[in-house]
Formats: structure tokens, sequence, C-alpha cells
């Protein structure tokens, strides 16, 4: 059985003109011990399907489909409920290693706190861990580091101090939403390996969220790429990379810098994403995308199904010809 199930998930938000699907019908699984990249746009619905694996989603949302957890359903269930998988099975690293940590209070008092609360351990006993933590995540004199303030730390140094954070319940799951983002090119590769350290040292679970495909290809199993709340295009990481199906991954790849490219202009994808509640009805993608036809609109797009899971949704299939004359060949 999966360590995390999602089925059919979607999630609707209150707006002035009424409720707006911001993920529509989102399925997949994680093993343990899996690292699953989950990519696209901002508005793509990446991190509001980490806030939904949390129960933090904005007030009057609402949530239908499922999404088991070791077996436990997490669809449904109340604030009490919820406060005993937050931390304990499930954890976050927020986006912005700049704000995530509070100003005012000490390293020391933001680690143990929910220590305590959720392990029932001592403070002198929080205050030992919370040092191990540090070490683990290659903090140095974690002694001076837990009666320090947040400001006194690099971005970089915040970032591991979080995922430290996020770690001191042993949590099996750990949600990363852009956690490498704001930070510059050597720090990034370092919370990567870090990562993919601590998932094998503690046997962790990991959904990697960024926009980014290059980050993505060198630490996630798997890749679920989204657009405007949908599922376009998901499969092993490895698969996508090489030979992306869907036109919105082909054009996340193409606006990748291309070191041995002679083009100093990124690429990017023309146009903007649909509104939030504005997706039409077949392909979200077709007015942004150069191979769009008649049968991209007015209906829903099935997906098509390749070897090791490989799936993508596009009726078009633009790389079909291609596959066929390399096969010939």
């Amino acid at each position: 059985m999966a360590l995390l199930e999602v089925n059919n998930l979607s999630v609707q938000l209150q707006t002035k003109t009424g409720f707006a699907t911001a993920v529509d019908r989102l399925s997949f699984t994680l093993d343990t011990g899996e690292i699953l990249g989950i990519a696209g746009e901002s508005g793509s619905g990446k991190t509001m399907t980490a806030l939904t694996l949390l129960g933090l989603l904005p007030q009057h949302a609402k949530v239908t489909g499922s999404a088991k957890f070791d077996g436990q359903e997490l669809v449904g269930r109340t604030n009490k409920q919820w406060q005993q998988i937050r931390g304990n099975n499930i954890a976050m690293v927020f986006q912005d290693p700049m704000t995530s940590l509070h100003p005012m209070l000490s390293i020391k008092t933001q680690m143990t706190e929910h220590m305590i609360t959720h392990l029932g351990i001592s403070e002198k006993q929080a205050v030992i861990d919370a040092e191990e933590l540090l070490i683990d995540v290659r903090i140095p004199d974690p002694k001076k580091a837990l009666a320090s303030y947040a400001s006194q730390f690099s971005g970089g140094m915040r970032q591991r101090i979080c995922i430290a954070m996020a770690l001191a319940c042993k949590p099996k799951l750990l949600l990363a939403d852009e956690p490498s983002t704001a930070l510059d090119v050597t720090v990034q590769a370092g919370i990567l390996t870090l990562l993919n350290r601590l998932r094998e040292e503690h046997h962790l679970s990991i959904i990697f969220i960024t926009h980014d495909l290059g980050v993505l290809s060198s630490i996630t199993n798997k890749l679920l790429v989204l657009y405007a709340g949908r599922e376009v295009e998901s499969g092993l990481t490895s698969t996508i990379l090489q030979r992306p199906r869907h036109p919105y991954t082909q054009g996340l790849l193409d606006s990748l810098p291309q070191p041995e490219s002679d083009e100093k202009l990124l690429k990017s994808i023309a146009g903007f994403p649909p509104e939030l509640g504005k997706q039409p009805i077949g392909c979200a993608f077709a007015e942004r995308c150069s191979f769009t036809e008649a049968r991209c609109s007015g209906k829903e797009i099935a997906p098509t199904f390749l070897k090791d899971d490989h799936k993508f949704f596009c009726a078009v299939d633009p790389y079909a010809k291609q596959d066929r004359q390399e096969v010939e060949a």
C-alpha cells in the first residue's frame, strides 16, 4: 500500500462571484522513500494541493475526492483530528526562508515548542533533540544557534533551520514548497543535497513543489505537471524530461537556461494561464498552445497512457509522429 493515495481530489475556493476550482480531480500516489515533484507556473494548484494535505485551506474551502495517508482518510477531518497529523506525520517547509521564522522568538523557542506539545517530552529533552537536528542539517555551533534569532542567519541557514523544525516530530511525509527558489544557485544545490540525504537516512517521503524542472531533474523519482489546477502529464521524472509529451511540459523545459545555446534571451510561454474559476472545457492550455486544433476545446481531454506509468492529457499529441519516425528508423 502506498504511503499517500490521492484520488479525484478537487478543491474549490470561495470568491466574490461564487466558488472557483483551484484543484481539479487530481490523482497520484507516493510510496515510502520516494520524492514526487509537482511542477507548474504560479496558480497551477501546486501549493493548494500541499495545503489540502495539511488541512490548511482558506475558510469555507470545499474539498471533494479522497486523500489517504497511511490508510487514513484526510478529507473531512476536524481541526482537532488534523492536530494529530500535522507535525507528527506530515510536515511542511514553506517557500520563503526570510519570513518562515518568527523574528522576535529565539530559534530554541521555535524549535522546541511543538516538540514539547506533540511528543510530550520535557523542555530539557526537547533542547537536546533540537541540537541534534541542527547538527543533522549542518548548522555549526548548535548551542549558539538555539540562543540566536532569525535575523542572525543567512537565507540558506534559515532554510536549513526550517527543515530541522519540520523534521522535529519525525514525520513520514515532508511537503517542500519551493524550498530553494529564494536562494542562490550554490546554496540551492546544498539544500537539494540535504533533502536527499535526509530522505535516505530517515526513510522520508517528500513532495517537492517548484516551477523549475531543472531542480526536479536532480532530486525527484516521479513528476506531476499541473496547469490551471489540472494534471497535464505525469510519470517517471527521467522519462518525462527526456521525452515530454504535452506541449506545456515542453514549454517549461524550453524556458530553462540553455548554457550550450547561442541564444542570449530565455524562451517564454506566450500568453497567461486562465483566471481562477475560468478554466475552459477541454484543454486549459489550448489558448497558449501552437498545436491547438478544434478537438482541443468543447469536451474533456482523455488521458493517453504509455509505458512506465507515463500519462498525459493532449488531444493532438504533437510528438507522436516523431516517435513513429524514430521507431521506423
